[in-house]
């Protein structure tokens, strides 16, 4: 019998968090994300609503 895929990958995520807090883990800095990733985010979701509004039922 095979485990469904999402079971593997919730405990390859536990195993992961676990290990990474043990004592001696190395230390990973958070990094910020670029901002003009945000800014292509937001221009395609203000995209995608547009195109929305035009081909909605009215």
């Amino acid at each position: 019998m095979e485990m469904p895929a999402a079971f593997v990958l919730a405990v390859n995520g536990v195993t992961h968090e676990y290990a990474s807090a043990l004592p001696g883990a190395p230390v990973v800095p958070h990094v910020e994300r670029p901002r003009r990733v945000r800014r292509v985010r937001r221009a395609l979701a203000d995209g995608l609503v547009h195109a929305a509004r035009v081909i909605a039922p009215t």
